[in-house]
């Protein structure tokens, strides 16, 4: 009896499962119905397999796809302003800037913009911390991105319920009440209730950008539909005089006694950590988002990753926005991570390539719930993968892919990325998406956009 199947890949090195240094050469893949059904040995008899497409990988090195747990994917329009400016400075010349005054073609390209580059790195998975919201149904845009792109995107609802934030004398853009602002949750997880590769998370700002009543109604509104609530804390010494200033405590035992922390939360950045804070990740078994780029360009400081995770606290990766990180480029956030963490501690073996590597993958998916589902090749999850060529001039020669991927490799080395066992970007074209078109378009509005605000600022 022949199995009929979708795909079969032929002819491709496989990373074994126990994180050595073994690769199963000339291995198959088969895969049916978005999922990986089979991973066979050369040995292995595929006799009574058949499929309609059969891909050669060319000996190429298949890896799961990599996963950005933190973006702001509107801020590609903001990509170079404000720079070497403080964190306020930088805030007025770049985001409040431009983000009162952009529309939904706005929303949307500067969307397409930044999954093509997380596309073009390896990114399968992208977390969008979208914050934008100056006006109702902007999420449409960044979802109808990932639909067309083709990548599995997360749309992190941002939300702001204060009149005032520090730094600025008008009132948010995109402020509103926390219970409208979940009826726009409520909206969307409607839409997209079905979709194979779009899901949601609930994204409070920051501490000075919630009151404690919003941030009581999103913990509560999390549990009751079992979302991650995702929020940056502890960038900057902010955070905590703000909270001293207001509720007489920390920022984190702010969150813990409005429920925040009872969620399935991820918190972002954790820079400017005391033991109470680490005690209290370990009691909620928060989870991180590490984002080293955006930290070391607004000068924050560098997160005690390996503090964290000596502790058993789970790390993710994130590029974090374009206006600070100004790159949607993972693997520039897994060297710049694992060797910041290196200097930080005075220490060669501090965090290692496969370390990081697990960030950006496994792990990563562990922090966002998709374990069970993405960020390792193993037969019954999605087919999320991308195939690595190392034969170029970068990563030649070769003894330990890992370390070359990590050390050396950049997005040249992406041949292939596969979402669902579809093909959605192959030797240097997306396959869903007339890029340049795109390009030229993003270009455009964003000219357009910045001439806008400056003349009305």
């Amino acid at each position: 009896m022949t199995n009929e199947v979708d795909l079969i890949i032929k002819n491709a090195r496989i990373l074994n499962k126990n994180n050595d240094d073994s690769y199963t050469q000339d291995a198959t893949v088969i895969i049916h119905e978005g999922k990986i059904s089979k991973i066979a040995g050369k040995q292995e008899s595929l006799s009574n397999y058949s499929a309609g497409k059969v891909w050669d990988a060319g000996g190429k090195l298949l890896l799961p796809g990599f996963i950005n747990t933190h973006c702001h994917l509107f801020q590609t329009f903001m990509r170079g302003l404000g720079k070497d400016l403080t964190f306020i400075k930088w805030m007025n010349n770049s985001v409040r800037l431009l983000m009162p005054n952009m529309d939904e073609e706005a929303i949307y390209l500067a969307a397409m913009v930044g999954c093509m580059e997380s596309i073009r790195s390896g990114v399968t998975t992208l977390v969008d911390f979208m914050y934008a919201h100056v006006k109702p149904h902007y999420a449409d845009y960044v979802l109808k991105a990932f639909d067309d792109c083709g990548i599995r995107g997360v749309l992190a609802r941002g939300m702001t319920d204060v009149d005032r934030l520090p730094g600025s004398s008008i009132r948010p853009a995109s402020a509103a009440p926390a219970f409208q602002s979940l009826l726009e949750v409520d909206r969307s997880r409607a839409m997209y209730a079905h979709h194979p590769r779009i899901s949601f998370m609930l994204a409070p700002s920051v501490i000075w950008g919630m009151t404690d009543l919003g941030l009581k109604e999103i913990a509560a509104y999390a549990i009751e539909n079992k979302m991650i609530v995702t929020m940056h804390i502890l960038e900057t010494i902010d955070d905590d005089q703000f909270s001293h200033e207001k509720y007489g405590k920390t920022t984190m035992r702010v969150l813990e006694d409005v429920g925040i922390l009872d969620t399935d939360f991820l918190g972002v950045h954790a820079i400017r950590l005391s033991e109470d804070d680490i005690s209290l990740f370990k009691k909620y078994q928060t989870r991180i988002s590490y984002n080293p780029l955006a930290n070391m360009i607004l000068g924050s400081g560098v997160a005690p990753i390996v503090e964290l995770s000596k502790h058993g606290i789970p790390i993710s990766l994130g590029t974090d926005g374009a206006a600070s990180n100004d790159s949607q480029n993972l693997f520039e956030v897994m060297k710049t991570g694992a060797l910041l963490q290196k200097v930080q501690n005075r220490e060669y073996a501090a965090l290692s390539a496969w370390e990081i590597f697990s960030m950006a993958t496994d792990q990563g998916a562990g922090c966002i719930n998709m374990g069970d589902e993405v960020g390792s090749l193993v037969e019954g999850k999605k087919a999320d993968m991308i195939a690595i060529d190392l034969k170029r001039s970068n990563t030649t020669p070769c003894y330990d892919p890992i370390a070359s991927l990590v050390y050396s490799g950049n997005s040249e080395n992406v041949a292939t990325v596969m979402v669902d066992g579809e093909i959605i970007f192959d030797q240097g074209s997306m396959t869903k998406i007339n890029e340049m078109d795109i390009l030229i378009q993003a270009q455009q509005k964003a000219e357009e956009l910045y001439r806008y605000s400056t003349a009305n600022k």
